[in-house]
């Protein structure tokens, strides 16, 4: 085992351990929830929306709001993206994920929260998620928000912070036990409720 990317945490000889840049491309949206007659509508991912869920899917009651082509183009949400949380009233709630699953072409990314695209040649999107989930690459992040009263994430950091990066295979398969153990979970505990 070599030292790894966070509180000397060790990781497999063959895994890696990167700043998010090297194999993602991140946003910080700046939509909010105003509509504006010369702008186009859309549904907007909110922070709520990824406070609560764990993914974002179509069939969720999304906010309708306008954006500028622009912040359409730029703030589009895809399949596989990561959503995080970037401000809080507090630090603990910062980095909060949820994952694309479903998307259409008026989904955009909204105010409060960052979005972490995935090259999918180097970084599997449900890799990602599960990535954040996770407490070392949490903390990382929380740790990195600044502020007193209200807690933000600046997007530097959210480049600049490591995570590990076992080969593509290996993140797949990682993802995929993870999304059956949660949903076995999720069964008991809707059977037992």
């Amino acid at each position: 085992m070599k030292p790894s990317f966070a509180l000397s945490m060790a990781i497999p000889e063959d895994w890696t351990a990167v700043p998010i840049k090297s194999a993602a491309i991140f946003e910080v949206s700046n939509v909010d929830k105003h509509s504006h007659a010369d702008e186009e509508p859309v549904r907007l991912c909110n922070y709520t929306d990824v406070y609560k869920n764990e993914s974002i899917t179509l069939d969720m009651d999304l906010m309708r709001a306008t954006a500028t082509e622009d912040e359409i183009s730029k703030f589009h949400l895809e399949v596989e993206d990561v959503v995080i949380t970037k401000d809080s009233e507090t630090w603990d709630d910062i980095a909060v994920p949820a994952i694309v699953t479903e998307t259409a072409d008026d989904l955009v990314c909204g105010y409060h929260l960052a979005f972490i695209r995935s090259n999918p040649d180097a970084l599997s999107g449900r890799y990602l998620f599960r990535a954040i989930q996770s407490r070392p690459v949490a903390l990382q992040l929380e740790l990195a928000s600044t502020g007193v009263t209200r807690c933000g994430l600046p997007k530097g950091s959210i480049g600049s912070e490591r995570i590990p990066l076992p080969p593509i295979s290996t993140q797949l398969n990682i993802a995929d036990y993870l999304d059956r153990e949660t949903a076995r979970i999720d069964k008991l505990i809707e059977s037992k409720e």
